[in-house]
């Protein structure tokens, strides 16, 4: 604090440099903020318009419960049909002739050509 009548405060030579300098630095900011406020207008747009739309963890989860609740249903489901249809092929098997039977036909067959054979043979 500075009495009445006293000596006026010094002057600093460098002051009118550092002044100029800070000028000159402002002018530098003020020129790249007028480059960034267009681009932060668009981004603050873009997150705007997009950021309602999309999910959150809440509903992410919410919707892979839901779809590995449907895939062990499907599973079940799935399960289920193909037991039933090894149940049909079963049945439908078993009104077909086994191998043992097919073989036995074809025995029967060939001992009853042989038979022929052996007949026609005694004729002649």
């Amino acid at each position: 604090m500075q009495v009445a009548g006293g000596d006026p405060p010094s002057y600093d030579p460098n002051m009118e440099a550092r002044v100029a300098r800070l000028e000159e630095d402002m002018r530098e900011v003020k020129a790249v903020l007028l480059r960034l406020e267009p681009m932060i207008v668009r981004m603050d747009a873009i997150i705007t318009t997009t950021l309602p739309q999309l999910s959150t963890k809440a509903e992410l989860a919410a919707v892979r419960s839901e779809l590995k609740q449907e895939i062990a249903e499907g599973r079940s489901e799935s399960w289920q049909q193909i037991t039933e249809l090894r149940g049909e092929l079963r049945a439908g098997l078993a009104e077909k002739p086994s191998k043992t039977y097919m073989w036995g036909v074809l025995t029967a067959l060939i001992t009853a050509y042989a038979a022929g054979l052996a007949a026609l043979a005694m004729l002649r």
